[in-house]
């Protein structure tokens, strides 16, 4: 199973929808729009030094449920959600950590719970889903540059050799230290996104950016602690029978009483709409790594659940090749006139290293959320309203 992500493109005054590397077309239903195929393969990394040890030790990936898009298909999402498909989502998915047998147990940097500290957090050896692969001590593996091609060995005790103190990496959060935040602040956030999206039709009254934020009624979503409190909700949202997730809050209201807010979206682009929300809530000047994306994720405690759905979720960066706004272009000294431009004509993406050589995983979940926060910097940068 693997995703398409919508983009929205600024022309003049319309707000149109941009398919993955396909056409531009006008969103008025999400359900008819068709998926072309866009995949690339990316180096596999293989080579490890002295220190290291080989990638692709992990085990098998994740599957996801009904509702996928199958990239090189070309099949309107519609046709997708009424194929009768049982999901294979793994058992350990949802919250239920314990029964996900890659997790371990081992010392800092690939176990830290919520509240823990962040010095101990290093950029380490993991599979392609995201989970840390453990030594023969059941000890994470620091690496030594981001594509992990060495690895560090720690103690049979799992401390870090003094003489390597110097060479691990460590993971730097940036914004997203929100999420760190007690869960009554992002409860709050949850709130106040869903009371604007509440009923909304992605596609529809509910439209994305260029950047693939989630916007209604000609307003973005652009708080952080709202985009993270989305893509916490889209990542543990249960699937229904239609092949539709459902983020759903309930609120108490002044004078008393409770009333639920709740926006629905096709199963099939959950991914693509969480890795627009943490990257909406990260740095607008950063990158993001899979260890940041990960240990967020375990902050949250929905590092199962990311890792139970990544596992065939693919993206390539040519989905900007259709995304386009509108800017200021100097002509001549002093001169500016407005033109439409595409954004992957003018934005430099930063390949995020591959992991075991493939075109799904959590690299390229973390590609797809990089890209949109390059993307955003841009927009934010030099886009107008027309």
């Amino acid at each position: 199973m693997s995703h398409g992500k919508f983009k929205i493109s600024l022309i003049a005054a319309a707000v149109s929808m941009a398919v993955v590397a396909g056409a531009t077309v006008q969103a008025a239903s999400l359900l008819d729009t068709f998926i072309p195929a866009a995949e690339a393969a990316q180096g596999d990394g293989a080579g490890k030094g002295a220190m290291g040890a080989n990638r692709g030790g992990g085990a098998g990936k994740g599957q996801m449920g009904s509702g996928d898009i199958q990239r090189g298909g070309n099949k309107r999402i519609g046709e997708i959600l009424e194929e009768d498909e049982d999901s294979d989502r793994p058992a350990w998915a949802g919250g239920q950590k314990e029964l996900n047998p890659h997790r371990g147990e081992g010392s800092a940097g690939g176990d830290t719970q919520k509240g823990g500290d962040y010095g101990d957090l290093w950029v380490i050896l993991r599979d392609d889903l995201g989970n840390p692969i453990l030594d023969e001590n059941d000890n994470v593996q620091p690496c030594v540059d981001l594509a992990c091609s060495e690895t560090i060995a720690l103690t049979e005790d799992g401390e870090l050799p003094a003489e390597y103190a110097d060479d691990v990496i460590a993971v730097e959060f940036g914004r997203l230290n929100i999420s760190r935040s007690p869960s009554s602040v992002l409860e709050h956030s949850l709130v106040e996104a869903l009371s604007k999206l509440d009923g909304g039709v992605l596609g529809e009254d509910v439209t994305l950016d260029p950047s693939g934020r989630l916007t209604i009624d000609g307003s973005t979503i652009d708080s952080p602690l709202e985009n993270l409190a989305l893509y916490e909700a889209l990542l543990t949202a249960p699937v229904d029978d239609e092949g539709n997730v459902t983020l759903s809050v309930t609120t108490s209201v002044e004078g008393g009483g409770n009333v639920t807010y709740s926006f629905t979206v096709p199963e099939s682009v959950r991914l693509d709409l969480a890795a627009s929300a943490i990257a909406a809530a990260s740095d607008k000047t950063g990158e993001l790594t899979v260890d940041e994306v990960v240990n967020i994720s375990k902050f949250l405690e929905v590092d199962d659940d990311l890792a139970g759905l990544v596992g065939d979720y693919t993206y390539d960066s040519s989905v900007y090749d259709t995304v386009k706004v509108w800017i200021l272009v100097e002509t001549s000294p002093g001169v500016y006139e407005t033109r439409e431009v595409v954004v992957s004509d003018y934005v430099t993406f930063n390949p995020v290293p591959a992991i075991d050589g493939d075109t799904d995983g959590i690299d390229r979940f973390t590609q797809a959320a990089d890209d949109s926060v390059q993307v955003l910097e841009f927009v934010h940068d030099n886009a107008i309203d027309q």
